[in-house]
């Protein structure tokens, strides 16, 4: 088993991140396997299985050997489908998985090429395509068929009942721990915390961009909270910890070849991308709209280094 990782590290460098994120999934994936019961599995080997033959088409389009080793497309299919909803129906999950290697990787000349990050290009084509059978969700522990999902009681998102001008009534322990009408991986507060931690260790994210984004959050709520009378610190809460902020700060914000190099334009990165989140929140079409925040940040993460790295030469030339 090491043999093959150290092979496929010598001919991806990202092999070995790959691997560590993918591990970091695992727990949330239980979780919803726990809550939901055995239809996320399957979504998830779907997911997968999608994203393999992706890769082994582009492969044979391209008149190349299928190379195993290159696995980013798992980890986006599998972040992907923790930001669905339970009751996704598999087509939904196979579109997703097939944008993500085709049109968000293969499409800009594989792994390490792509400008935009593929988990949340999959996840804008496919809430644009079925946005009601992604904006809704199941609660925890219903009774969820792998084919039959007539007799499931769908819910709206925690963010639904702030934009219509509620504060939601949710212990604090259950939103800690998911358990609430949500996406299937992506609402588990403390796991991901204990997760980023992991990662951190890894050098597989860096602090400066979830701290970042997520003060940048926290900072729009504050100054523009939805509710003058309500409690800031409970619309703070719902809106942090709320809609897959925490899960995309970790696993799709801290993307290398999305993210900017430079660390000072790593945390105005950071910053824009929360801002923009939290403007999609607001004002957007859709109530989880951080995947599409991401996306137009995305754009300006080459520009946020080539600026950054310009006033760091124009300051040491001054000193000079």
């Amino acid at each position: 088993m090491k043999q093959n990782e150290k092979k496929g590290a010598a001919r991806h460098p990202e092999f070995a991140a790959n691997c560590d994120m993918l591990f970091g999934l695992m727990p949330l994936a239980i979780m919803a396997v726990y809550l939901y019961g055995p239809r996320p599995a399957v979504m998830l080997a779907l997911a997968l299985v999608v994203a393999v033959c992706c890769d082994f088409l582009a492969a044979q389009m391209r008149g190349r050997a299928y190379d195993g080793s290159d696995n980013s497309s798992l980890y986006f299919a599998a972040a992907f489908v923790l930001l669905l909803p339970a009751t996704a129906s598999y087509t939904v999950v196979a579109v997703g998985a097939a944008t993500a290697a085709l049109l968000g990787k293969q499409l800009f000349g594989g792994a390490g090429c792509y400008p935009f990050h593929p988990t949340a290009l999959a996840y804008a084509v496919v809430a644009v395509s079925w946005p009601d059978q992604v904006f809704f969700f199941p609660k925890p522990f219903a009774d969820i068929g792998l084919w039959d999902l007539s007799g499931v009681a769908m819910a709206e998102p925690v963010i639904h009942t702030l934009r219509a001008g509620g504060v939601p009534n949710i212990p604090p322990l259950d939103l800690f721990l998911g358990n609430y009408a949500g996406p299937m991986g992506a609402s588990f507060w403390l796991v991901i915390l204990v997760v980023s931690f992991y990662l951190l260790l890894k050098r597989r994210i860096s602090f400066e961009l979830p701290l970042s984004f997520l003060a940048s959050c926290a900072l729009v709520s504050l100054c523009l909270p939805r509710m003058a009378s309500a409690n800031w610190l409970d619309l703070l809460k719902y809106d942090l910890l709320s809609g897959g902020l925490v899960f995309c700060a970790v696993f799709l914000l801290c993307e290398p070849c999305t993210a900017p190099k430079n660390r000072l334009a790593r945390v105005l990165y950071g910053l824009l991308a929360g801002f923009l989140a939290m403007m999609f929140r607001y004002y957007g079409a859709y109530e989880l709209g951080v995947c599409f925040a991401l996306l137009l940040a995305n754009a300006f993460s080459g520009w946020l280094d080539r600026l950054c790295v310009r006033l760091a030469a124009k300051r040491r030339a001054k000193q000079a």
